[in-house]
């Protein structure tokens, strides 16, 4: 368990000190913060780190409400940001004056194998701003029952049953017929103010189906889709996504066709057996649980709608990049006008995360420098392992530097945790330290060029944009390569 202490800005007396388990995410941390203080009308934090690893923050996380766009994602793990004593975050309550200091005091190891948040201590009503005395037992009571609530809805059955029906009648429909995968329309839920993306696969005649794209989580997979050129052959481990699709019996799991059995139901011919999917960044795709399902239940419900309006006249408009012709779902369900959602892509910038001293660079350029060329890349392994922090299967990373013309592999390390920069530039550095010499040239992957671009020019090494032909060879290679080697060497980083 972490300890953190949460502190009210505005009335610095305020405060509670919270136990959570070390695998907590943000939106967890936004919730119990919520249940500690009693802030009922507030929703949404904006969370940004400011002491990381003992020192001022360079990296920075923001949690914005479902109707602004930001690509970021709240399922990072606290743990993973506040990971020394003095750590600290500020989170400001969105739509009100709150502002809350977030500080970590210390890892606590507890005699019990506690996974409930707990209030241990606190003091002040922020709604009065009174020293009133708090009552622990009352705070931990709605943790509790907020827990519970949320446990008893990921235990429900999924009604797959509907589910099953409502897809089968979509698929009458044949939506392919009347969308492309490129036509893209998006459902806005009025009443929780959610909005998702779904895109008709099969126009093509190949895979037939939907993919549905939540607005926070999932739009950054939907961009690359439809607006990138050579995604790469590991694209799929990225993704997140929840997928409908129709296929062959014979492309069915057991477990899917015994799911259909269960429900009493069966079909006939080609592309005609049902599937759902529920892709996770970097974990292997299950089956939705049960909140997935009602949300599934939600849209193809309201794609036979959309389907039937196209049929019978409605024209997809014509419209500029990152532009989605959405329909919006009124508070009694019915289907209102459609507007159009413009979503605007900030570039990404990049900083050199690794704290790197003017006395390092200088060792470093110390170094003989030779004609040793390398590629380096950072991609998805194509086998499961398991984990303690998540239930499902994860995929791990390989960060790999292979000697560019012999194939050698200089440089190999597995993580379970998803892609991030600071990943990418801790491998390089940590290889640029380890050698003897300074590489003349160093190969990197179109993606991975500009997250590395801030690191290079702070040491100066000369980065290559290339498609990385040594790599992909020894990727080829691995994929031969008994799994049991890789579960050894994986043992050693979970």
């Amino acid at each position: 368990m972490i300890q953190l202490h949460i502190e009210s800005e505005k009335k610095p007396e305020i405060y509670r000190k919270l136990l959570l388990p070390k695998n907590s995410s943000f939106s967890l941390l936004d919730e119990i913060i919520l249940l500690s203080f009693e802030l009922d009308g507030a929703d949404y934090f904006n969370i940004e780190i400011v002491i990381k690893d003992g020192r001022a923050s360079k990296e920075k996380i923001c949690f914005l409400p479902k109707n602004v766009t930001n690509l970021d994602t709240d399922e990072e793990l606290v743990g993973e940001w506040l990971r020394k004593p003095g750590d600290e975050a500020i989170a400001h309550v969105i739509d009100n004056s709150e502002s809350f200091t977030i500080r970590l005091e210390c890892n606590v190891d507890l005699p019990m194998n506690s996974e409930t948040p707990l209030c241990i201590a606190g003091a002040g009503n922020i709604h009065t701003g009174k020293m009133d005395k708090i009552d622990l037992e009352e705070i931990n009571e709605l943790i509790r029952e907020d827990e519970e609530g949320n446990s008893l809805l990921e235990d429900l059955e999924p009604d797959y049953l509907s589910l099953l029906e409502l897809t089968n009648d979509l698929k009458k429909l044949k939506p392919w017929q009347y969308l492309r995968n490129d036509e893209v329309v998006v459902i806005h839920f009025e009443d929780v103010d959610y909005k998702v993306f779904v895109s008709v696969m099969g126009a093509g005649g190949e895979e037939l189906g939907l993919m549905i794209f939540d607005m926070e989580l999932g739009y950054n997979s939907l961009a690359k889709i439809l607006y990138e050129k050579n995604l790469s052959s590991d694209f799929s481990y990225g993704l997140n996504a929840l997928t409908v699709n129709f296929v062959d019996r014979g492309e069915l799991d057991p477990a899917d066709y015994q799911l259909i059995k269960d429900c009493g139901l069966s079909y006939r011919g080609k592309k005609n057996w049902i599937q759902f999917r529920s892709y996770l960044e970097g974990t292997h795709p299950e089956r939705p649980n049960n909140l997935e399902v009602e949300l599934l239940i939600n849209v193809v419900s309201r794609m036979i709608n959309i389907t039937e309006a196209r049929k019978y006249g409605w024209e997809y408009p014509q419209l500029a990049a990152y532009q989605y012709p959405t329909f919006k779902v009124q508070m009694d369900g019915e289907l209102q006008e459609i507007y159009i959602l413009q979503i605007n892509i900030p570039t990404p910038t990049y900083e050199c995360y690794e704290e790197i001293s003017m006395f390092e660079v200088a060792k470093y350029k110390k170094k003989p420098k030779s004609g040793l060329q390398v590629e380096y890349d950072l991609f998805y392994m194509p086998f499961g392992v398991e984990t303690e922090e998540t239930n499902r299967t994860v995929y791990p990373i390989s960060g790999m530097l292979v000697e560019r013309g012999s194939n050698l592999v200089i440089e190999h390390e597995l993580f379970t945790i998803p892609k991030t920069t600071s990943m990418a530039q801790g491998v390089l550095w940590a290889f640029l330290q380890g050698s003897e010499v300074r590489p003349s040239k160093i190969f990197v992957s179109k993606e991975l060029r500009p997250m590395l671009q801030p690191l290079a020019k702070t040491v100066g090494v000369e980065l290559v944009e290339s498609e990385l032909p040594c790599i992909r060879e020894v990727r080829e290679f691995l994929n031969t390569v008994p799994i049991n080697i890789f579960y050894l060497e994986i043992s050693f980083f979970i």
